[in-house]
């Protein structure tokens, strides 16, 4: 008897696992959260030198405003692109009564140009602070916050190995706990940090915790819920990813001070740890570690609040009959298993390829919707959105022609999606932009699915830690290139084009 047929007696979906299903969204909200906030506490802030010849003059008669835009065109040079220059400054070290200069309302343009010497004033009109204004990230240190982000996703990476083993090992609920406390703790360490070596350090280990919980949340659920609403949880649990975002977005519009922003996304991921009692081990983990009795107390409370008699002899059968045994399992719980078969070595191949370069321009949709002509915060928001249409889209074009043409169909109107937004400008080339959003989205949804389907009990978190390993590992090397402009190019929609194919003529078709 396998654990599926004792669900097909229980319940697939009963009142139990909807409980359950919420608890674990709930955890998993603020993991997004933590992975996008650097758009807004890294956002980009207008800057010039801090001369400090005019910190203490009074001379200039107008609104504080008037003079500070006198002050900079009296003290900063004008680039080659005609604006102030962000990174030098004349040389004032001749002036001796800044009114002088002010009364005159001109400063000699002939004099020496010197990079900033006293430190940089920082525009306040959107952000009140952020690490850029905190830690001086411009002009030599403007590659930091994406050398920041880089670190981050190498977090991930290291989060995904050893979150999935320790999953695999002590249990999901044991990883997903662990993975909350992480979280919380480095997130606080993150809004204290003092310096930016200790904010990047503390990011990647928050990285590791992070994400995970979104990872664990979502093998557990998977494994309590029948065969036939896999694919609706599997994806419905993409919807609180979407919230997050869409939550942030808010928070962001209302807290623009970096440290308090991440602080307020932080506390609530620690008051989650309340509904963690709630949520008991995955049985089918259980079941392949030869816990069965352990397991028993689980089924018996599920069909108690379901609604449905289970006798004990029934239960009895599990353990002489249930096909997840240690014994069969044991030699599927290496990675090694997953390139052992030649199908399994294409399939898994292909899967990392997908994750890759689907997270790629994922990622890169997200850090740059500010890009797309739109005001930031209100463009985090709709992207949030069109997050929860893809995932509902992806639902329905898998129950209509499986999880194969679906995939290799959304990818297709990714490409061209972003070949489009290259040759369009304004309030077109957004709505094209979060078209092609919807469309990634989607097909998140659908390969999350696709990946565990494709392993067993006792390896299905070892196979996802593998993906989000290779595919952050890119990520992370790729963040500091991928240039603005990378979801219009042609180069993107010939990706997508070479993925499509490789996901029709490899990728098996799961429905049903």
């Amino acid at each position: 008897m396998k654990y599926d047929d004792i669900l097909y007696k229980i319940g697939e979906f009963g009142i139990y696992q909807k409980c359950i299903f919420l608890l674990v969204s709930t955890c998993t909200l603020f993991a997004p959260m933590n992975v996008v906030t650097q758009v807004f506490t890294a956002g980009e802030t207008d800057h010039w030198c801090d001369v400090q010849v005019w910190n203490n003059c009074t001379a200039c008669q107008g609104s504080e405003l008037q003079c500070e835009a006198l002050r900079q065109n009296l003290s900063i040079p004008i680039n080659e692109e005609g604006v102030l220059d962000q990174c030098n400054q004349y040389d004032m070290e001749t002036v001796d009564d800044c009114s002088e200069v002010l009364s005159q309302g001109v400063w000699n343009a002939s004099n020496d140009i010197i990079p900033c010497d006293n430190g940089w004033v920082y525009d306040k009109s959107q952000y009140d602070s952020t690490i850029i204004s905190d830690f001086d990230l411009v002009c030599h240190k403007q590659s930091f916050p994406g050398i920041a982000q880089t670190v981050y996703f190498s977090g991930i990476l290291v989060g995904s190995v050893s979150y999935g083993t320790l999953s695999d090992k002590l249990g999901r609920r044991f990883a997903l706990f662990a993975a909350t406390i992480g979280t919380g703790v480095f997130g606080i360490l993150v809004t204290s940090s003092n310096s930016f070596l200790m904010y990047t350090v503390m990011r990647f280990f928050l990285a590791a915790c992070a994400h995970s919980t979104f990872l664990m949340g979502f093998v557990l659920v998977s494994e309590m819920v029948g065969p036939s609403k896999r694919v609706f949880t599997g994806i419905f649990i993409e919807f609180f990813f979407a919230f997050g975002i869409m939550f942030l977005a808010i928070l962001a519009y209302f807290i623009r001070k970096w440290r308090v922003l991440q602080l307020v996304t932080t506390l609530p991921g620690i008051m989650t740890l309340l509904l963690l009692p709630l949520i008991p081990e995955s049985p089918r983990w259980l079941i392949s570690k030869g816990r069965y009795e352990e397991a028993r107390v689980i089924i018996r409370r599920t069909a108690r609040i379901n609604g449905v008699e289970l006798t004990d002899q029934y239960l009895e059968q599990m353990e002489e009959h249930d096909l997840d045994t240690p014994a069969q399992t044991e030699k599927g719980s290496s990675l090694i298993q997953l390139f052992r078969l030649s199908s399994m070595r294409w399939r898994t191949c292909n899967l990392l390829y997908n994750w890759f370069v689907q997270s790629l321009l994922y990622y890169g949709l997200i850090f740059y919707t500010g890009s797309l002509g739109v005001n930031i915060y209100l463009g985090f928001l709709i992207s949030g959105a069109v997050e929860i249409i893809g995932y509902t889209s992806s639902i329905f074009l898998i129950e209509a022609i499986g999880r194969k043409l679906s995939l290799s169909g959304l990818l297709l109107l990714v490409g061209l999606s972003c070949l489009l937004v290259m040759f369009t400008h304004g309030v077109v080339k957004f709505v094209i932009g979060m078209i092609g959003k919807a469309a990634i989205s989607a097909t998140f949804g659908i390969i999350f699915v696709f990946t565990e389907s494709c392993s067993n009990p006792s390896e299905r978190c070892n196979a996802r830690s593998l993906l989000h390993d290779i595919k952050n590992w890119w990520n992370g090397l790729s963040f500091d290139f991928h240039p603005r402009s990378s979801m219009a190019t042609s180069s993107t929609f010939s990706v997508y084009r070479c993925q499509h194919c490789g996901c029709r003529h490899y990728l098996v078709a799961t429905r049903n």
